[in-house]
């Protein structure tokens, strides 16, 4: 995104600076073009990560996970309910309200 339109600043800068300094008006178009890019990559956010139930996740630990007996005592855990019991991700704010109809 932002090789684009810094190529489209630099394109209307070397328009507007002909006849007179073609080079230094690309130069200043492909700047002022990058920098208006990379201000909108930066305040724009991106859509968060959602894992599917069931998606498997590995990590790697730099460093040995020590447990005292307290927390390893497991007797007084509150009821478990299973994976069909709902829950999961929330729909995408796209996707509320509409359905899909399929052929």
């Amino acid at each position: 995104m932002i090789g684009e339109t810094a190529t489209t600043g630099a394109a209307v800068g070397g328009l507007a600076g002909i006849g007179r300094a073609p080079g230094l008006g690309a130069g200043i178009g492909a700047a002022a073009g990058a920098t208006a890019a990379l201000i909108g990559v930066l305040v724009t956010r991106g859509p968060d990560a959602v894992l599917a139930k069931g998606t498997t996740v590995e990590m790697v630990l730099d460093r040995q996970l020590t447990y005292d007996d307290a927390e390893l005592n497991f007797t007084n855990l509150p009821q478990r309910y299973s994976a069909g019991d709902g829950g999961g991700p929330l729909p995408s704010r796209k996707t509320q309200g509409q359905t899909r109809r399929f052929p």
